[in-house]
């Protein structure tokens, strides 16, 4: 468990590296001192321009909202600024609205958290275990991620994503990850399971019944949930990320997925439904003690997450959290319920490290802690000043295994070292110094180690203040032994198929809607395959010949897929 944990935690934050922050542009309705305000603008330093996306930040004290403001533009092809009324999509900090909607059911005595949820959607598969409501909640479920799903069945990141395609995909698994309230795995399936309980349930619409119970009595007027792809949306800021060169546009692929993700609000509406908490308009003090319990395993380990959000300390203070990241959108929300504190981050800016920044801002508005300069990103035309020659950053290149199936690569281009992480994308890393790169989206450093023999074969990674050993993959197979893996491979989960090959030496795995995976040998019958939703590939073989393999992925754990007889040419 503590290894999926590792790469939950490593994969969940391994999206982006660079940031370029904005200029302030509204004028601030503040009612906390000049000091603490000049810090929190400090945070913005290194954005102070008004050709990037940017943000809106709010504090909220005592149910009041004490300090608001936006930075940097909503739209950068018309120019137009950002401001505590821009609408942003917050991605996964939905999910604690959607359980507020299941407890609220629950209350009503419509739904127990108990049942198995074949209950309310009886299509979905019999696993042979009961799949209780309470662990779609809490993501102890073991239903595969469906956004992996997806990836490894064809689907591409630009494709518009129906909520009909991932009940389907879902009702034709046939394995769970895990047996359910076994283990922790993060992902999106549940939460789009309880949007469609919640709709059966009520006999609403999802976002229908969201204005009934939660967005109408607490006046939330500008909140909209996004359940249709085509809905024009006033005010809303339009999601960009930073590719290293310049701003490119984010793409949203959701048709009509709700329940993980979809809702779109400002500062303004989140701060009253922070501040319910509190007052307790909607809702009541045991409800909202539900949705902060942490969850319990069958073992008796209590896990960080409740429901739609996470329980956690930090400094001595117990913080109520949860981020999202969706397209070109991030988002944080920090609750301190001891202090009557909370901070809310939104941004339209991908490359923004919205948990860094609220988690900065939470520290300068409780504890008056002075903030050190910013370090400076580069800018959208400017070039490291730190140049690492190009024959040095090419004895970082290959594959690092830093936990069983977490694989971080590197490789050399245009005088930059570049990393792609098991279920990531690939970007450029920021250089330190000749052996140290840094990820300023984790706050993380990468240091290469130099062995006795010259050569670069370990690296550690340091993260809030761990380091982990990544040992370089130096498995090699000739092109004889890889020969023995090619043929067509099916997945009856998926409805898809994958050809593998060896060309140039390489073992690749094609698909006629995908990108090929290159396929690196781990050990015997092993490899790691470099595109954002495979993972480990484990081959199955009897009596040495190969019948198949199962794949693993950052959200997905051995999925099947049997070797067949057909061929077929792309």
């Amino acid at each position: 468990m503590k290894n999926n944990q590792f790469i939950q935690s490593i994969a969940i934050v391994l999206f982006v590296i660079q940031s370029v922050m904005l200029h302030a542009q509204d004028k601030n309705d503040s009612a906390i001192n000049i000091d603490t305000e000049q810090q929190i603008n400090n945070l913005f330093e290194t954005w102070n321009t008004n050709k990037t996306p940017g943000a809106a930040v709010a504090i909220i004290k005592d149910g009041k909202i004490v300090f608001k403001k936006a930075y940097g533009l909503a739209n950068l092809e018309f120019g137009i600024k950002n401001s505590p009324s821009t609408l942003f999509n917050i991605a996964s900090n939905s999910k604690q609205f959607t359980a507020y909607a299941l407890l609220h059911l629950v209350e009503e005595g419509k739904v127990d958290l108990g049942d198995d949820i074949r209950k309310y959607i009886p299509e979905l598969p019999d696993f042979g275990e009961i799949v209780k409501v309470k662990t779609l909640a809490q993501h102890t479920h073991g239903i595969r991620g469906i956004t992996y799903l997806l990836g490894m069945a064809g689907w591409n990141i630009e494709d518009v994503i129906s909520r009909e395609a991932v009940l389907k995909i879902l009702g034709q698994q046939e394995e769970l990850n895990f047996s359910p309230e076994t283990d922790f795995s993060y992902n999106n399936s549940g939460y789009m399971l309880l949007a469609e309980l919640i709709e059966r349930v009520s006999e609403k619409p999802f976002h229908r019944y969201l204005d009934e119970i939660i967005f109408t009595p607490l006046e939330m007027k500008s909140t909209v949930l996004f359940e249709d792809y085509q809905k024009v949306i006033p005010d809303l800021a339009s999601p960009y990320f930073f590719d290293g060169v310049g701003y490119k546009k984010g793409i949203r692929n959701s048709k009509d997925i709700v329940g993980n993700t979809g809702i779109r609000t400002n500062i303004e509406d989140l701060s009253k439904w922070i501040i319910n908490f509190d007052k307790g308009k909607v809702g009541n003090q045991a409800l909202f003690n539900t949705l902060a319990k942490p969850g319990i395993l069958k073992n008796g380990d209590t896990i960080g997450y409740s429901c739609g959000q996470i329980v956690s300390m930090h400094k001595g203070r117990q913080v109520v959290s949860h981020g999202g990241a969706d397209a070109g959108y991030r988002s944080q929300i920090l609750r301190f319920p001891d202090d009557q504190v909370a901070v809310i981050v939104l941004t339209n800016d991908g490359s923004l490290n919205a948990d860094e920044k609220a988690y900065a801002i939470a520290d300068i508005y409780l504890d008056g802690e002075k903030m050190a300069k910013p370090l400076k990103t580069e800018t959208n035309d400017s070039k490291s000043t730190r140049i690492v020659a190009k024959g040095t950053l090419k004895k970082y290149e290959g594959k690092f295994e830093l936990q069983p199936g977490f694989i971080m690569e590197f490789n050399e281009k245009e005088e930059n070292l570049y990393i792609t992480a098991t279920g990531q994308g690939t970007f450029p890393l920021e250089t330190l110094n000749e052996k140290q790169f840094q990820i300023r989206r984790i706050s993380a450093i990468i240091t290469f180690i130099e062995g006795d023999n010259g050569n670069f074969d370990t690296l550690t990674f340091t993260h809030n203040g761990q380091n982990t050993l990544g040992k370089r993959i130096q498995y090699k197979l000739d092109n004889a032994t890889l020969e023995k893996y090619t043929g067509i491979y099916y997945s009856p989960e998926l409805h898809t198929s994958y050809e593998l090959s060896v060309e140039n030496g390489v073992l690749l795995a094609k698909h006629q809607r995908q990108e090929s995976t290159r396929l690196s040998p781990l050990g015997k019958n092993r490899f790691s395959g470099n595109t954002w939703f495979f993972g480990t590939f484990e081959f199955k073989l009897q009596e040495d010949m190969v019948k198949g393999f199962r794949v693993s992925a950052d959200r997905v754990r051995n999925l099947r897929f049997n070797k067949v007889a057909e061929t077929y040419s792309y």
